[in-house]
């Protein structure tokens, strides 16, 4: 089994008579027709040259290590207006001008100054997982951008399968969640690893779960709705939190095989619709998304 697997596998477990989350199947059958009709939604793919990959592949790793709560609870709570875009610039001031062999550690240390100024959440996790990437992280990042580079090994899994095993703060979710983000990113941004897009599960999160049940393709039982609707910290690794992730890989994995769309284009045609619809999304103070 491919590491990968095993969070489609450990879903289905979380989804059983017991599970405060159901999925509807009949509506997710309902909402593949209507999504088709509507046609994918994607994000431009940006141009970019061959002297450049490294660089892009680099400051997309350093990104999703730390691409995780920017509030403490609710989303309106935030210091210094922190968010994911405040997060990349920051990766890339901290990598300006840096080039493969420079010294990178220096900008690991420099990142993780920025992110302090700007105050951001959970800064002690962040800190230990920039630091994480300092031993092989360099490394990891010339086989990625070589493969993309010389396109004769674009195949995603052998970097999965390295992430996984050289980098804690990857492996550490249940769901794997940045893990996926990472190529998923490389693929919306570049259109690089486009094998991935058919088999890894959706970055499960807090935005796409909101989408699922605004369609109603999943439903939370009384006692979850309430948490969720008084805006009530849900504990990370609760089976409150796990459930409403497994529901998202699962439905979305079901959306994706009767749409015959890729995982990017399921995640994408949510998150660009997120703002249409007014539904409470759950709070979770979270290393994970």
């Amino acid at each position: 089994m491919r590491i990968y697997e095993s969070v489609f596998e450990i879903s289905e477990k979380f989804l059983d008579s017991k599970s405060p989350v159901k999925i509807n199947d009949y509506v997710i059958s309902i909402t593949s027709k209507q999504i088709l009709d509507q046609g994918v939604k994607r994000f431009p793919i940006k141009k970019i040259t061959q002297d450049h990959i490294y660089q892009a592949v680099l400051q997309e790793f350093v990104g999703c290590a730390i691409n995780y709560c920017y509030w403490y609870g609710l989303s309106n709570i935030r210091p210094n207006e922190s968010s994911s875009t405040k997060m990349y610039s920051l990766v890339e001031t901290a990598f300006k001008n840096y080039q493969q062999g420079d010294n990178f550690e220096i900008c690991i240390q420099r990142l993780t100054e920025l992110l302090a100024l700007e105050r951001f959440p959970l800064l002690e996790e962040r800190e230990k997982h920039l630091k994480e990437l300092i031993p092989d992280g360099e490394d990891f990042c010339i086989g990625v951008s070589n493969a993309i580079f010389y396109k004769d090994k674009e195949d995603f899994y052998p970097f999965f399968e390295d992430m996984i095993k050289t980098f804690p703060g990857y492996a550490s979710d249940i769901f794997l969640k940045r893990a996926s983000l990472f190529f998923l990113q490389m693929y919306r941004q570049y259109g690089w690893f486009e094998s991935a897009m058919i088999e890894l599960p959706v970055p499960a999160d807090y935005q796409v779960p909101k989408m699922l049940r605004g369609f109603n393709c999943i439903t939370y039982d009384l006692y979850l709705d309430e948490l969720i609707k008084h805006e009530v910290l849900i504990p990370k690794g609760s089976r409150e939190e796990c459930s409403i992730r497994a529901a998202t890989v699962i439905a979305c994995k079901k959306l994706q095989e009767n749409t015959k769309w890729s995982i990017s284009d399921i995640d994408g045609y949510f998150w660009l619709k997120r703002k249409e619809i007014d539904e409470p999304f759950h709070l979770s103070i979270t290393t994970d998304y």
